[in-house]
């Protein structure tokens, strides 16, 4: 879905007060709001359960914190209980405007693109990289 088709989506939501999760993939990521504890916990997906289960991933994903403290980031990393998925979450207030959610979702997929782009940056393009897909390679693999 477009983000300006989520955006119609997620007012339907926030007018029809729904207990549902709302759950879309929007862009290329999952994006989830859920009423929470008196607001809305607001999530996009990182890494899959298959990726997050990847040590070299996570570690590099792991290792990304501090930029996005340094950035002064909204987005706190967690692990989703239902999907297994690593997510970036943020927790609204519910009398936040669809502006306001929209804003920190956007800055949340910002905050997701930087760090996919940095773990990709360490995993495939660094020297190292090259070396450790050689000697993992078996042959008749």
């Amino acid at each position: 879905m477009e983000f300006s088709d989520f955006s119609a989506r997620l007012n339907r939501w926030l007018d029809d007060c729904s207990v549902a999760p709302l759950d879309c993939w929007v862009d290329d990521a999952n994006v989830q709001l859920a009423w929470v504890e008196g607001g809305i916990r607001c999530s996009i997906d990182v890494l899959d359960p298959f990726d997050a289960s990847a040590p070299d991933r996570l570690m590099s994903i792991l290792g990304q914190g501090g930029a996005s403290v340094a950035c002064r980031c909204p987005g706190a990393l967690g692990t989703d209980p239902q999907s297994q998925c690593l997510v970036l979450v943020h927790w609204m207030a519910s009398s936040s405007s669809v502006e306001a959610l929209l804003e920190v979702l956007q800055t949340l997929a910002n905050q997701r693109a930087a760090m996919l782009s940095l773990m990709h940056k360490t995993l495939f393009d660094s020297p190292s990289a090259e070396s450790r897909l050689a000697t993992n390679w078996h042959t008749g693999v």
